[in-house]
């Protein structure tokens, strides 16, 4: 929970030139992931008052998000469906996963999310703006919940090989009290409606975490950099889906 961890937290999620170290003790990175989460979605803020239509502005902050984060995350995603859709046992899948090239379960599965991910921000970015902002932190949250979970899938090193096997299920619990806690403020300082539907997006985002680490461990043995690049997607999208279902 040092400074060096924030600048390793910045440096891996975003493309931020912040200088610094930290690659021995990668883990102190987790408790970082919801705030650098947080910033990168007041970016998206930021770009969701500008005066165009509500539909030039969804596909800026979709355009925003990718370029921020060198489209790190959506890299993995596809990685991810490449090697499910293609891989018939655990070893060739991981090793599809490692490819660079795109196949079409790549291809299928990003234009899926885009079109989900579009579709809410088109009525978020005039009806719950801030939703940009809590739906990135609560992604990087499921991020270091299946780090603290999962063992780490290859044998040998990876993009986040040394993250995943320094990370402990304690390193979860910070984060996750870091959210709460930001929902619970919405409750009590802003919108009723808003605050509640900020604790359904953490909600369906935990579900959509367990459902793809569960996938992940059975089919690949853990997590590896591209599974937790696939979860960050995955569950920010829930998350902006469950600022748009309806209360009762």
């Amino acid at each position: 929970m040092t400074s060096l961890g924030l600048s390793l937290a910045i440096r891996t999620l975003t493309r931020f030139p912040v200088p610094g170290k930290g690659e021995d003790a990668p883990e102190k990175s987790l408790f970082w992931f919801p705030l650098v989460g947080a910033v990168l979605g007041l970016c998206s803020y930021a770009v969701a008052l500008l005066p165009f239509e509500a539909s030039v502005r969804a596909a800026l902050v979709l355009a925003l998000s990718a370029y921020l984060t060198r489209a790190f995350h959506l890299d993995g995603l596809a990685d991810f469906a490449d090697g499910l859709g293609g891989g018939w046992n655990r070893e060739r899948a991981l090793e599809i996963m490692r490819d660079s090239h795109s196949g079409a379960f790549a291809v299928v599965t990003l234009i899926v999310v885009f079109l989900l991910q579009y579709s809410c921000l088109t009525v978020l970015v005039d009806s719950h703006p801030q939703a940009l902002i809590l739906a990135p932190a609560i992604g990087r949250l499921m991020q270091v919940l299946a780090a603290s979970a999962l063992p780490y899938a290859r044998s040998g090193e990876g993009t986040a090989s040394q993250l995943v096997r320094r990370a402990s299920k304690k390193h979860g619990i910070l984060p996750f009290a870091q959210v709460l806690a930001a929902c619970t403020l919405c409750y009590f300082s802003y919108d009723e409606t808003f605050a509640l539907k900020a604790f359904l997006a953490l909600g369906l985002a935990l579900l959509m975490n367990l459902t793809v680490m569960r996938v992940a461990k059975k089919r690949l043995g853990g997590a590896t950099g591209d599974v937790l690049g696939a979860i960050e997607v995955l569950c920010e999208s829930a998350a902006l889906l469950a600022f748009l279902l309806p209360l009762a």
